[in-house]
């Protein structure tokens, strides 16, 4: 018997514009851990593949909110992963390794600036919020 196989998940690949408050990017996503693959989870995590190198990338994360918690976590070989963070008024610019907290509540959004590497999402709950 495999009791522990239910807790494995396959990824599903799906473009950016399919997930709320996201536009058309170049930028592959791979939907790692939701209510579909893991009904018992309470998490959604989704990984980015980033490559900026040779394009431009608009803007395309629009100011939003969770009514969970989110981690945000930005990784790359050479450290040269860069993107912009705004979380309510403030405004970063983050190199990788580097991981965002966001505080259920508070407006955010995250565009990448330059290089190439992984963004990993993990929002705490299967709800993506509404606004």
């Amino acid at each position: 018997m495999q009791k522990y196989k239910k807790y494995i998940t396959k990824g599903i690949r799906e473009p950016l514009s399919k997930v709320p408050f996201h536009k058309k990017a170049p930028i592959k996503r791979i939907l790692m851990l939701n209510k579909k693959t893991m009904p018992e989870s309470n998490i959604h995590a989704a990984v980015h593949f980033v490559d900026t190198v040779d394009k431009k990338i608009s803007k395309y994360s629009v100011l939003h909110k969770h009514d969970t918690d989110e981690i945000n976590i930005i990784l790359s070989e050479n450290d040269k992963l860069v993107y912009e963070i705004q979380l309510d008024d403030e405004i970063y610019k983050v190199s990788s390794p580097v991981t965002v907290f966001i505080p259920k509540g508070v407006k955010h959004r995250a565009e990448v600036i330059s290089g190439k590497g992984f963004f990993v999402c993990l929002i705490m709950s299967n709800k993506y919020g509404t606004s």
